[in-house]
């Protein structure tokens, strides 16, 4: 290898690293990182509200899937020595709360809110306020969506695929098997498994219940 090809080599690393670090800073600058936890590569971290105290991560917690806030409200606490896997998605207009040892696999979604009406006029004022102005900072300016906190304990496990809809708790130590629904409390220390099957209703004013 000449000289030439050699600086040019060192100085393409060079770049890609500063690349990475200048990510990886921009990441942190959105929430708020313990000693020894970690957003790594694949970690995305979108607040909305720009404010990095409502998305606090925990001591030795590693982050490989995204973390999001709704620009009119939402926080996301992470414990201690918790994971979260890779294409995993939180997003809170509300607060998710994961305490201390949890393990969230990858392809899991956690939404606390409905993240939009089920009206179809107010839906599409919502997406034409996204597209014209940016997120909604107010939650007067998103009717019909309902949010409720998420709770899960610690040490509880939640294996891949799974999706944890609004007002749900899940009790210390409980796991939640791959792929299952969790629309509803799970008490401490059970195996949840929920695999449902397809229903088809009428639309109404009471759906808003089980989205």
């Amino acid at each position: 290898m000449s000289l030439v090809d050699n600086i040019r080599r060192r100085l393409h690393n060079w770049l890609i690293g500063q690349t990475e670090r200048e990510a990886r800073a921009l990441r942190a600058s959105g929430c708020t990182l313990g000693t020894g936890a970690a957003l790594l590569p694949e970690a995305e971290i979108d607040n909305f509200m720009q404010d990095p105290t409502r998305i606090c991560i925990g001591d030795n917690s590693f982050i490989r899937g995204r973390l999001l806030l709704y620009g009119h409200g939402g926080r996301i606490s992470i414990g201690d020595w918790s994971y979260i896997g890779t294409r995993t998605e939180i997003w809170s207009m509300d607060s998710v709360s994961i305490g201390n040892r949890v393990l969230i696999s990858h392809d899991v979604n956690i939404h606390d809110g409905t993240g939009h009406s089920i009206d179809a006029a107010e839906r599409h004022a919502h997406f034409k306020h996204m597209i014209t102005r940016g997120h909604p900072t107010q939650a007067a300016d998103l009717p019909g969506v309902k949010s409720a906190p998420i709770i899960i304990e610690d040490d509880v496990w939640i294996n891949f695929g799974v999706t944890i809809l609004r007002g749900v708790r899940i009790g210390r130590g409980s796991v939640i098997a791959a792929g299952s629904l969790v629309t509803r409390d799970v008490p401490a220390g059970h195996l949840y498994r929920n695999h449902t099957q397809p229903v088809l209703t009428p639309l109404t004013a009471s759906s808003e219940a089980t989205l």
